[in-house]
């Protein structure tokens, strides 16, 4: 059974600074031109601005345009801007325009529909959170972790996330497709890469004993997602995002079995699938 060889990178948070770019752009060629297929694992931008977006995937397209593409969009990316809220978009309708401007773009957007390579399926999602992440040391209610604020701090989806639905509405309904996605070419291959913004496993997640930083440890992901993964033996591999400030990136570890590399940072890692 051949190796395939995969560039991953992702939480690039890119606002408009075109040197971020020149730097992502020698960052690739240098890591990503011997590899089979790229991987992109949301918060491409920092703001939902799909200007940027284009901006950025029309770099990455220019450095490795021999390559697959894989992109799925990060809780940043789905922000809704204030002019897009006056023509009634939500953060639902933003993961649409998103994955369309992916394919419009060149690139592949797996949350769409699982993308192939040989033997190996990519399944994508945003993935989200649903609290089950949440630390218990900190004693507070399921509204507690809704607000999204602790003290003076506050998780900026509670600001520019704007859904129909409840936060475990969405993660469920993400699931659903997510699993639905697994499914449909369980059969058809030999590995399954499942590619995701946020984490799947709870021992995925850094905990610190500071209350500030276990309150925000609840938005990293959701068991849910795991509890999937789990079911299917053939998802050898996770790449993820979203987990990055203070915590080491660029690194694999083991769960149950299942290699999960964290690829939350603008400098590409390669991963063996």
């Amino acid at each position: 059974m051949l190796c395939l060889r995969v560039c991953c990178l992702g939480d690039i948070h890119y606002y408009g600074v075109r040197k971020d770019l020149e730097r992502l752009a020698r960052n690739i060629e240098g890591m990503c031109s011997e590899a089979d297929a790229a991987v992109i694992v949301g918060d491409i931008t920092s703001s939902g601005n799909l200007g940027y977006l284009e901006e950025v995937l029309g770099v990455v397209r220019r450095a490795i345009e021999s390559l697959p593409i894989l992109v799925i969009p990060g809780n940043h990316d789905i922000y809704v801007l204030p002019d897009e809220v006056s023509k009634g978009i939500n953060s639902l309708l933003k993961v649409s325009m998103f994955n369309s401007l992916v394919e419009k773009l060149g690139c592949v957007a797996p949350m769409k529909k699982p993308y192939i390579v040989g033997s190996t399926a990519f399944v994508g999602s945003i993935g989200w959170y649903d609290y089950s992440f949440a630390p218990d040391y900190l004693g507070l209610s399921l509204e507690d972790f809704r607000t999204k604020a602790f003290g003076l701090y506050v998780w900026a989806d509670k600001d520019y996330v704007r859904l129909p639905f409840s936060d475990e509405e969405f993660t469920l309904h993400l699931l659903n497709m997510f699993e639905e996605h697994i499914k449909k070419i369980y059969n058809s291959v030999e590995k399954i890469v499942a590619v995701l913004h946020h984490l799947p496993f709870r021992k995925l997640v850094k905990y610190e004993l500071r209350p500030e930083w276990g309150y925000f440890s609840a938005f990293m992901g959701s068991e849910a997602f795991g509890h999937v993964i789990k079911k299917y033996s053939k998802v050898k591999l996770v790449l993820y995002g979203h987990s990055h400030d203070g915590v080491e990136t660029g690194v694999c570890k083991e769960v149950e079995g299942i290699k999960c590399c964290n690829c939350a940072t603008p400098y590409p890692m390669i991963v063996d699938v």
